[in-house]
């Protein structure tokens, strides 16, 4: 059977825009108590960037909301995984460093990709550093859960927004830490704004691979360096986004990140929503469009996932953002028709590795 995985990118927004309970815990809820019904695993992709703000700001945010934003964000995932569900690593670094004065953050809008942190490669005792960031980034999430799961290990790495190139130090420091597997792939994915990514030339064909020493979209030798599990997309016109449960996510996102700039957000260059002069501009541009279970229909979804059984043995990975959630229905359903197909089963990215390792003999 194919795997089928759930990723869920647990965040505000990148530029420190939104409110926790509204954007995070609530919807995040929702999708869970779904998932529980359909049996279906989720696995969480904690935003350790901000949790760690959020932690050394705890107190100014405890005043002016209400509320601890890291102790709620905690509370959830330790829940989630004591019903079965799953968490793993994803960090925006622009969070690192992060200050928070009179209701404003002011993020690092140099560092949105992690290989521009300015200690380069460093070590794990360089927390500016990549191999600093990671290795803090997966002994938080071990020390988070170890005491209410003692066998759980962090193992897997999505970068923040994909922007993981230039890849060879972030492959360095994976192997050093301890992270076996990366997410952070969109086949014929491209974007420019704050930061340069391009995966439009990635041609192997897997759906999964084992990486060089330098490069997570080249094919390297089985066993050696990391297992790349990409994120499912199809590469389509830009066109095909204009319909109801796309446009309904990206209008309600516009509004929460608009509402929440205003509030007491600091807005940086980077907007997740395209204003609508650039969005029409793009109308017949080809580009990868994301199997998103929060923005794609029921149908969408099985329409992708039916052909990609039809044409891969590897993983099935499905990507979500708790802030754009507003397709209850649809996923309900989706996860209703996974659940009774015989070819398909649902699997965390930590059962995913497991299965590696014991049956194919590749991680031991």
């Amino acid at each position: 059977m194919i795997p089928l995985i759930l990723s869920l990118d647990y965040e505000i927004f990148g530029n420190g825009a939104g409110d926790v309970i509204r954007d995070v815990i609530e919807p995040t809820q929702r999708m869970l108590r779904i998932c529980d019904r359909h049996g279906a695993k989720m696995t969480i992709m904690f935003e350790v960037g901000e949790y760690w703000a959020f932690e050394q700001f705890d107190a100014q945010l405890r005043q002016d909301l209400g509320y601890s934003p890291g102790e709620e964000m905690k509370r959830q995932v330790i829940d989630a995984v004591r019903q079965g569900h799953d968490l793993q690593l994803h960090l925006h670094p622009q969070w690192i460093g992060a200050r928070y004065q009179a209701g404003v953050w002011e993020l690092k809008d140099d560092f949105w990709r992690l290989a521009d942190l300015p200690g380069g490669l460093g070590d794990t005792d360089q927390c500016d550093s990549i191999t600093g960031a990671l290795h803090r980034g997966k002994q938080t999430l071990e020390e988070m859960i170890r005491p209410h799961h003692t066998d759980y290990r962090c193992l897997c790495f999505r970068a923040g927004a994909f922007f993981a190139q230039p890849s060879g130090h972030i492959i360095a420091a994976m192997k050093k830490v301890g992270l076996e597997v990366d997410s952070s792939v969109v086949k014929g994915y491209r974007y420019g704004v704050p930061c340069a990514v391009d995966y439009s030339q990635v041609h192997i064909l897997k759906g999964a691979w084992w990486t060089t020493a330098t490069d997570l979209t080249t094919e390297g030798n089985p066993g050696e360096n990391v297992l790349e599990v990409p994120v499912s997309a199809k590469m389509e016109p830009y066109w095909k986004d204009f319909k109801w449960p796309k446009l309904r996510a990206a209008l309600k996102r516009r509004a929460l990140e608009k509402k929440s700039s205003a509030d007491y957000g600091k807005t940086s260059g980077m907007r997740s929503v395209p204003n609508c002069r650039t969005a029409f501009g793009r109308l017949f541009r080809i580009r990868a469009n994301t199997s998103d279970f929060c923005k794609l229909s029921c149908n969408d979804l099985l329409k992708r996932t039916t052909n990609h059984l039809l044409h891969d043995e590897a993983p099935i990975v499905l990507i979500g953002h708790s802030k754009d959630f507003f397709n209850d229905r649809h996923f309900d359903r989706f996860l209703a028709k996974m659940r009774r197909r015989n070819d398909v089963q649902f699997q965390s990215f930590s059962e995913y590795i497991e299965t590696v390792r014991v049956h194919d003999k590749l991680l031991a």
